[in-house]
C-alpha cells in the first residue's frame, strides 16, 4: 500500500506538471502514452493467441496524434506552424492513410494467413481506435480557446469519479453491479462516483472557469458533463477490466509500481476525454 501511495503521488505530480506546460508537450505525452498503451494491449492479447500488428498501430498513433495537434493548433498564435501542420495532416491525407492501412491489413490476411489472421487484423484496428484515437481528444481539448481550463476536466471526470466510487463503495457498498468482470464494484459505489464527479465539476466550473475574466458558462453544463463523465469513466474502467479478465492478466504492465501499466491508469481517461471534447464543441464553444 505504501508503494502504491508514493508512486501514485509521484505520477499525479508529473501529470500536473505536464498539463501546465505548453500544448506540444501534451501532444508528445499523448503519443508516448499511446505507444506504451498499444504495447501493453498487444502483450495482453498475446495470451489469447492474438497478434496485433504493432508497427501499423504505432504509425497510426503518430498520424492520429499529429492530426489532433495540427488541425486544432491556433492559427493566430502559431500562423506558420498551424498552416504547415494543417497541410500535412489534412482530412484527405488521413482518409488516404486509413484506406492504405485497411488494404495492407487485408493483404496480410490474404497472402500471409499463417501469421496474420482475420482476428489479428480486427484487434489491430480496435487497438488503434481504443488507445491513440480516444487519447488524441486530450490534445484537441488543450488547443481549444479556453483549453487550459478545460483540460483539467479530464482529471476531474476520471480521477474524482474513481475516488468517490471507491470510498462510497467501501463505506456503504452492498449490491454487486458487475460481479462477472469486477467483483468488488457496487451499485452504491457507482452512484457515488457519478454524483461526486458532478459536484466537483460544478465547483470547478464556478470557482475556476467562471472566475477567469471570460464569459461565464452556465453551471448546468458542468453538472451534465460531471454526471456523464461519472458514468463513462466507470464504463472505461469496466472495459479495461473486461479485457484483462478475458486475456487472463491482473495488470496491463508494471510501469507504475502498485498501480500497473499505463492502461491500468488511463482506462477511465480513454472514455472521459472524447466525451468532454464533444460536449464542449456541441454545447459550449461558439
Amino acid at each position: 500500500m505504501k508503494t502504491r501511495i508514493i508512486s501514485g503521488i509521484i505520477a499525479a505530480a508529473v501529470l500536473v506538471l505536464l498539463l501546465l506546460l505548453p500544448p506540444y508537450v501534451l501532444a508528445i505525452t499523448v503519443l508516448a502514452a499511446s505507444a506504451i498503451g498499444l504495447f501493453e494491449f498487444h502483450k495482453a492479447l498475446k495470451n489469447k493467441n492474438i497478434n496485433t500488428d504493432l508497427a501499423v498501430s504505432l504509425i497510426s498513433a503518430v498520424v492520429i496524434t499529429g492530426k489532433a495537434y495540427g488541425s486544432t493548433l491556433s492559427s493566430q498564435l502559431f500562423p506558420k506552424s498551424s498552416v504547415l501542420l494543417q497541410r500535412i495532416f489534412t482530412l484527405k491525407n488521413l482518409n488516404a492513410l486509413l484506406f492504405i492501412l485497411v488494404i495492407y491489413l487485408f493483404c496480410r490476411v490474404i497472402f500471409d494467413s499463417s501469421r496474420c489472421r482475420l482476428e489479428d487484423m480486427a484487434y489491430t484496428l480496435l487497438g488503434i481506435i481504443y488507445i491513440p484515437f480516444l487519447l488524441s481528444f486530450a490534445i484537441m481539448i488543450r488547443n481549444l480557446e479556453r483549453g487550459f481550463g478545460y483540460i483539467w476536466l479530464i482529471l476531474i471526470g476520471s480521477v474524482v469519479t474513481d475516488i468517490f466510487a471507491y470510498f462510497v463503495g467501501v463505506t456503504i457498498g452492498r449490491t454487486k453491479i458487475i460481479p462477472h468482470i469486477s467483483p468488488k464494484k457496487t451499485v452504491e459505489g457507482s452512484v457515488g462516483g457519478a454524483v461526486g464527479c458532478m459536484l466537483v465539476m460544478i465547483l470547478y466550473g464556478a470557482v475556476i472557469i467562471n472566475r477567469g475574466g471570460e464569459a461565464a458558462i452556465p453551471l448546468c453544463h458542468f453538472a451534465i458533463m460531471g454526471l456523464l463523465c461519472g458514468v463513462v469513466a466507470q464504463l472505461g474502467d469496466w472495459a479495461a477490466s473486461a479485457i484483462k479478465r478475458n486475456t487472463g492478466i491482473k495488470d496491463f504492465g508494471n510501469l507504475i509500481p502498485g498501480h500497473g501499466g499505463i492502461m491500468d491508469r488511463a482506462d477511465s481517461v480513454l472514455f472521459v476525454t472524447p466525451l468532454i471534447y464533444i460536449y464542449i464543441s456541441l454545447f459550449i464553444s461558439n
